[in-house]
């Protein structure tokens, strides 16, 4: 790739760099969960390979054991042959069995190097399982990690949110509670003004009251004529006629 494609490609990746940055940034519960279902993802892909591994190194163990078994019986054979042919003294019969032996230690030099191959692959297909399970293995324990610390975040997430509305609540709390505050000196002034008033209502009316009880004639003024008269003859007015009819009647004729 030519230089400037290196470099377009470059300031490519880091403007989507900086695009995941950001909405990680603006939107953080959101971006965790989505690494989480990526990596979730990958997760089940390695478990998949873990699965066909598993498979593939047993299917390895078979065929070396069948082809080990086959390598085995057939070296067996081989010794049997040596030893019939050694122990043979018909010409004919020992150079058959000459034949089948050279035949036999043929087919074993040619079978040797298939059976290391088979056991090279069983142990590079148990490496191979063995690294995967430990990543699947770890993969899984990192998972669960991540999604135990994204449900304590969403957590403390919560709890720092109820205790913003709370502190954001008590401090409108405070400011009401400074305003009635600094409104308590007028409204205590407005409370003294309007007790002082009805105190001195209560005196206006307490002195009225008295005041009219006493230029108000009692009971004992009223009923005692005696008293009444001398009240009357007092106070400068006319006596009003107490006499009888004739003496009335003598008054009006003046």
């Amino acid at each position: 790739m030519s230089f400037l494609g290196n470099l377009f490609k470059k300031h490519a990746e880091n403007a989507i760099t900086s695009v995941q940055q950001f909405l990680v940034t603006i939107d953080p519960e959101t971006a965790t969960e989505a690494q989480i279902a990526e990596f979730s993802d990958q997760l089940s892909k390695a478990s998949l390979e873990l699965a066909k591994a598993r498979a593939d190194y047993q299917r390895d163990v078979r065929e070396a054991d069948d082809i080990a078994a086959l390598y085995e019986q057939r070296l067996q054979a081989a010794t049997i042959l040596d030893r019939q042919n050694s122990e043979a003294s018909d010409p004919e019969q020992k150079a058959s069995l000459s034949a089948s032996l050279s035949k036999l230690v043929a087919m074993l030099e040619q079978m040797k190097p298939d059976v290391e191959r088979e056991k090279q692959e069983v142990q590079d297909a148990r490496l191979m399982m063995e690294d995967l399970t430990k990543f699947v293995e770890e993969s899984a324990e990192a998972l669960k990690q991540a999604r135990a610390r994204l449900d304590h975040a969403k957590t403390e997430m919560r709890r720092a949110e109820l205790e913003k509305e709370r502190s954001e609540k008590r401090a409108r709390t405070a400011e009401v509670l400074a305003g009635i505050k600094k409104d308590s000196g007028t409204f205590n002034v407005a409370l003294d003004a309007m007790q002082k008033k009805a105190d001195t209502d209560r005196l206006k009316a307490d002195a009225a009251n008295t005041r009219s009880r006493l230029l108000t004639p009692t009971s004992g003024e009223k009923e005692d004529g005696n008293i009444a008269a001398a009240m009357t003859q007092a106070s400068g007015k006319p006596a009003l006629n107490t006499g009888s009819i004739s003496d009335r009647l003598a008054a009006l004729k003046k």
